[in-house]
C-alpha cells in the first residue's frame, strides 16, 4: 500500500509541466470559538495542537508538501490591535507549523501574515501575499488549517481536476435526506440528494482569476460563504472559463470544531 502511494504520487509529480508554480494558504486565524478552554482555562487554539509528532497545522501542511511541490505557503494567524499580542500569534503560528521537521526543513517560501476580520478577507490577503511574492504563481490552494486528516489523493483529484477545468473542490454527497425550510420552519421544497454535494478544501483555482475575483468582491463589498462561490460570480461565466469541478471528497477529511473532535486526535 505504501509502495502504490509512493509510485502514485511520483506519477502525479511528474505530470507538472516546468511552468507549474503552485501555492498554498493555510487559513488559520480563526479564534476556535466553538472548541473551548482547556484545563488551565486557556482558550485552546485548535490548529496549535499536538498530533503525530507535530501539530494539527503541521498535519495539514504536510499532506500538500509531500504530494506536490510547492512555491510558496501562507499561514494567516489570528490579528490583534495589541502588537505585543500580534507578535506573539506570529511565533506561535511559527511554532505549531514548523513543529514537523519535514515542513520545517520544505524549501519554499513561508509567509506568515495576521488574518482579516473574516475568512474571505484573510484569504483575500493571502492572495495579494502571493501576488507580490511570487507573481507567476500559476494554481493556489486554499485549505483549511483545522482540516488535518487530509490525504495526499485528495491533492491529486483536486490539482488534476484544476488544471483541466480552472477550478476544483472535493465533495461528498449527503447521506441524509436534504430539505429546504423557510423562515418558520416549515418545508418548502424537497430537495434531490444525487444533486446536492457538501464541498470540503482544498479549493484550488487558477491564481490570477481566484485573484481578481476577491479583488472584485471587496470593491463591491459582498460577502461570500466560501471560495467557490466567489469564482462562480466573477470567473465562471466568462469565455473560456469554467465552473468549479467537484470531484470525490473523502469523509475522514474532517474540520475540528468542537470539543467531541479533538478525540480524533
Amino acid at each position: 500500500m505504501i509502495q502504490m502511494k509512493l509510485i502514485l504520487a511520483m506519477t502525479w509529480m511528474m505530470t507538472m509541466t516546468n511552468n507549474d508554480e503552485l501555492a498554498l494558504i493555510l487559513v488559520a486565524a480563526g479564534s476556535s470559538a466553538r472548541i473551548g478552554f482547556d484545563k488551565t482555562g486557556s482558550k485552546i487554539k485548535k490548529e496549535y495542537l499536538a498530533m503525530d509528532g507535530g501539530t494539527v497545522l503541521s498535519c495539514a501542511a504536510k499532506a500538500f508538501l509531500s504530494t506536490l511541490k510547492f512555491s510558496t505557503i501562507v499561514v494567516t494567524y489570528p490579528r490583534s490591535d495589541n502588537p505585543e499580542e500580534l507578535k506573539a500569534n506570529e511565533q506561535k503560528s511559527k511554532e505549531s507549523l514548523f513543529a514537523d521537521d519535514f515542513v520545517k526543513n520544505y524549501k519554499a517560501d513561508f509567509i506568515f501574515i495576521p488574518g482579516g476580520k473574516s475568512r474571505q478577507e484573510s484569504v483575500h490577503d493571502a492572495l495579494e501575499a502571493i501576488s507580490e511574492k511570487n507573481p507567476d504563481c500559476s494554481l493556489v490552494f486554499i485549505h483549511d488549517g483545522a482540516r488535518p486528516f487530509l490525504k495526499s489523493e485528495t491533492v491529486e483529484l483536486t490539482y488534476r481536476a484544476a488544471l483541466e477545468f480552472g477550478a476544483a473542490v472535493p465533495g461528498l454527497q449527503p447521506t441524509e435526506t436534504q430539505k429546504k425550510i423557510d423562515e418558520n420552519g416549515f418545508i418548502v421544497k424537497h430537495l434531490v440528494r444525487s444533486s446536492l454535494t457538501a464541498v470540503q478544501t482544498p479549493q484550488v483555482f487558477q491564481f490570477e482569476p481566484i485573484l481578481e475575483a476577491h479583488r472584485l468582491a471587496e470593491e463591491n463589498k459582498k460577502t461570500y460563504t466560501d471560495d467557490t462561490e466567489i469564482w462562480d460570480e466573477y470567473i465562471s461565466k466568462r469565455k473560456n472559463f469554467s465552473r468549479v469541478k467537484v470531484v470525490l471528497g473523502d469523509p475522514e477529511n474532517k474540520k475540528i470544531t468542537y470539543p467531541e473532535d479533538l478525540k480524533m486526535l
